[in-house]
């Protein structure tokens, strides 16, 4: 080899020799921009599995906030105007409502003799509803013009029968 060709070797070889990481390198970005974007698809998940825990955080508050509601109507401390208005504050953690009472709306004076109102808690069913007033499910759905019961939604508000007196037996 003469003096010329040996820088010109040289050259090459190193050419090869950047070529190759320079190829590894631009790999690499790819592999980051694949983790960051798993890195997003865990983080949204997450907030996925917040948001749902918040709804249903919300759903239990909206539920005590009607049976508190309820309470108070029926001591008669709250005037009808400030009854309908909802909450500033949640109801204290360690308080307890009765679940008998659970979204059952006072009536009207209109509706007091024989109908009231109930507000479907989530996962709540006619049947549930129906012994909790002592009405029969079918008589909860030719009120409201339920054709079908699986299509109850938590936060609907249905009417409720007043529950007919049974006869006494012998009488």
């Amino acid at each position: 080899m003469d003096l010329k060709s040996i820088p010109l070797a040289i050259l090459m070889t190193l050419g090869v020799t950047a070529f190759a990481p320079a190829q590894e390198r631009t790999n690499e970005p790819a592999k980051g921009e694949a983790l960051t974007l798993k890195a997003q698809i865990v983080e949204l998940d997450g907030l996925k599995a917040e948001i749902k825990a918040q709804g249903e955080k919300i759903d239990r508050l909206a539920q005590e906030v009607a049976k508190l509601s309820d309470a108070l109507k029926q001591k008669g401390g709250v005037p009808a105007a400030k009854a309908a208005e909802p909450a500033a504050t949640p109801a204290p953690a360690g308080a307890s409502a009765n679940p008998a009472t659970a979204g059952v709306e006072n009536p009207s004076p209109a509706d007091a003799g024989n109908v009231r109102t109930h507000v479907v808690a989530k996962g709540e069913t006619l049947t549930q509803i129906s012994k909790q007033y002592g009405v029969s499910v079918e008589e909860i759905q030719q009120l409201n013009k339920i054709e079908d019961a699986k299509k109850l939604q938590a936060g609907q508000t249905i009417k409720i029968p007043s529950a007919t007196p049974q006869p006494t037996p012998g009488g």
